[in-house]
């Protein structure tokens, strides 16, 4: 059996631009914190759990304390939860994610997991607000580790677990962020990109066999799974 690992924001989910929106202004109010660096590819690890904690050491030189942290989760989800209600577009999934998702998991030879570096929470509410059911899906979280490579491997130990097996045939990582690429690739798992435009071009730069705009081609997904590599090498050429 082979194992189709899915990000959420920008590869299920159109929410990057809300998540990021809600992150920022959450720690602005609930913890006083601004003027923060928003290019998350620069930060040791891109997952909220990683980023929120090298804030903190930035600003204030330590760990944030555990009602910190709580305040900030609480305010998070709230403001996502604000933003729902007032644009629920900002929360659309990407065309044919919730279908091909299904459609992937009845597969006999593939099983699904999905990993992201988003707090459970807040993956939650967007998959909710996108109406893409994930009920059985092994899943993983920022909860579960700071690096994105932590956080894959949980969810190919749950999906080792739930179909009761010792190894997959193959594993396809799908994403659409330089990050997704790059941890990839450390992990020698076999990489489809997620993006359109720029972000197409971008994830090919950074080593992505593979991309496709959407999941409105569910023939070209199921190929593509197939035939997905190992991302090459990153080119030296840096894309803005």
């Amino acid at each position: 059996m082979k194992l189709a690992i899915f990000d959420i924001d920008g590869t299920l989910t159109n929410t990057n631009d809300v998540d990021n929106e809600c992150f920022v202004k959450s720690l602005a109010e609930a913890n006083a914190i601004t003027e923060i660096d928003t290019d998350w590819a620069a930060y040791p690890h891109t997952t909220d759990s990683g980023i929120t904690l090298h804030i903190f050491q930035e600003k204030f030189g330590r760990n944030p304390e555990e009602t910190e942290l709580s305040k900030f989760k609480c305010c998070f989800i709230d403001m996502l939860n604000e933003q729902y209600q007032s644009n629920s577009l900002s929360f659309a999934e990407i065309a044919g994610a919730s279908i091909a998702l299904n459609r992937v998991k009845r597969e006999s030879d593939w099983a699904v997991a999905i990993a992201t570096g988003c707090w459970r929470e807040s993956a939650l509410l967007k998959l909710r607000a996108a109406k893409i059911d994930i009920d059985g899906i092994p899943a993983a979280y920022a909860e579960d580790g700071l690096s994105r490579e932590e956080i894959l491997q949980a969810a190919v130990s749950q999906s080792l677990e739930q179909y009761q097996l010792g190894s997959f045939r193959k594993i396809v990582s799908i994403g659409d962020g330089l990050w997704d690429v790059r941890t990839a690739r450390r992990l020698n798992f076999t990489f489809l990109g997620v993006g359109c435009g720029e972000s197409a071009a971008m994830l090919h730069q950074a080593g992505a066999r593979h991309v496709i705009e959407n999941f409105a081609d569910y023939d070209q997904l199921v190929r593509f799974l197939n035939e997905a590599e190992v991302p090459t090498q990153e080119c030296s050429k840096d894309f803005k």
